[in-house]
């Protein structure tokens, strides 16, 4: 690696290579056994490490995406997914011939798989693909023939590759719990051939995983409807309120907060699983476009078929993330009315209490001026007392003066001295209460 090089450069390199074509040169099958992968990842890797070890092979690195080994009657492929392992057993039955081999679906005929290893393995299988490789189609395939070919009781077909191979599509289980397809090649290249194999085994891997959602969706449904009919009503009970009793109203904001709590809740559960599902759809439905499908005359096609039994469940889960995500922006909308109605509430509440203040300050400023009026009254007759106590303390010579007339005379002089010290002394502290 060069000194200023991107670490990660190779790795994103190598990520282009991780999981190369297998080529097919014979008919023979791909059978492909998907585990979704969590804390069984360890366990899977080392179960299929051990079977490796006894065949004197080396174990599976942790940060191996891809392991392919080749064996006596079967080439073993690990495939490493970020959500699931797939295990593939590549089968070779010789030479291309018309029709499908003897050996089709039938595990009692390949006893040299390792059918044994896949039983034993610590995880739950989610899923068992068993796809025939055969030679050119044979003639008048009839759906009936079809049918029995793949022992099921429908069956889904098309030309693919324009016109070059035929494939055959179950989608449902046998005995065994395989999804059965029958690919006839005819003249195809084993380039192409192996290219049209991986993608048929992922488009039916990638339709499988995108329906993870479906359960969850159905677990979730009726506790969302019910808490969309608890919202409406809720809602319908905050407008009949909102211009009445202004507390019943804020009443209902418990039970709000319950709603929105238990919907964020939900969409945490789902969110991962939901986004997941559209992922996979998208993958699913781009790898049968790249089949390049064409009609079989007297055949149900792909798209037919999945139009109208898989469809309908994926719009299920799109319907259910449009409506938890509509019901999240219908209880933000409940809330934020809620709110104003308590900004409401809170700006009457103030505007009351203002309004309240004002009317004690008014009293107050009436009751201050009686005070003043009576301080002044008070104060006066003080002062005309101590005018005529002073009055008396003049010398002999001032004795003839007349007291009474000397008070009177002091009276509005001394009310109007009071009068304007509490005026101005009432002017410095508004004053300084209008600076502060």
């Amino acid at each position: 690696m060069r000194k200023n090089e991107y670490s990660e450069r190779q790795s994103l390199i190598d990520e282009l290579h991780a999981r190369p074509f297998h080529d097919f040169d014979n008919q023979g099958r791909f059978i492909r056994y998907i585990y979704l992968v969590g804390a069984e990842e360890p366990l899977i890797l080392n179960h299929i490490s051990q079977r490796l070890a006894d065949n004197g092979r080396s174990a599976i690195s942790g940060s191996e995406k891809l392991r392919r080994e080749d064996f006596k009657n079967f080439n073993f492929r690990l495939e490493r997914h970020s959500e699931f392992v797939s295990v593939g057993l590549i089968v070779s039955d010789g030479p291309v011939k018309r029709g499908l081999s003897p050996r089709a679906f039938s595990e009692a005929r390949n006893k040299g798989l390792p059918f044994a290893m896949i039983e034993a393995m610590p995880a739950v299988l989610f899923h068992a693909v068993w796809l025939e490789i055969g030679g050119a189609a044979p003639p008048r395939l009839s759906p009936q023939v079809v049918t029995r070919l793949l022992e099921s009781r429908t069956a889904a077909s098309n030309r693919i590759s324009d016109a070059s191979g035929q494939i055959h599509f179950s989608f449902d289980l046998d005995e065994d719990g395989y999804s059965r397809a029958i690919f006839f090649a005819g003249t195809l290249s084993a380039v192409r051939k192996g290219r049209l194999v991986l993608r048929l085994l992922e488009m039916e891997s990638y339709r499988m995983l995108s329906l993870l959602a479906l359960p969850l969706v159905r677990h979730n449904m009726g506790r969302l409807h019910e808490i969309d009919t608890e919202l409406a009503q809720l809602t319908q009970r905050l407008t009949a309120q909102i211009n009445g009793d202004q507390a019943t109203a804020q009443a209902l904001l418990p039970e709000l907060s319950a709603l929105s709590a238990e919907i964020e809740a939900m969409s945490a559960n789902t969110s991962f699983r939901l986004s997941a599902t559209k992922a996979y759809k998208e993958i699913f439905l781009s790898r049968l476009e790249e089949l390049r499908p064409s009609r079989l005359d007297g055949h149900q096609g792909l798209y037919g078929f999945l139009d109208r039994r898989m469809m309908p469940a994926l719009q299920t889960c799109l319907a259910f993330e449009e409506r938890l995500q509509g019901l999240s922006a219908r209880i933000a909308r409940a809330g934020s009315l809620l709110r104003a109605q308590t900004e409401t509430m809170i700006q009457e509440q103030n505007r009351n209490l203002l309004a309240s203040m004002d009317r004690r300050a008014q009293a107050q400023l009436r009751l201050q001026q009686t005070v003043e009026g009576l301080s002044v009254i008070a104060g006066t007759y003080y002062g005309v007392g101590l005018v005529g106590y002073m009055m008396k303390l003049l010398p002999q010579p001032h004795a003839q003066i007349d007291s009474n007339l000397v008070k009177a005379f002091c009276v509005p002089v001394i009310a109007f001295l009071i009068w304007w010290f509490l005026h101005r002394t009432g002017r410095s502290v508004k004053s300084l209460t209008d600076q502060k």
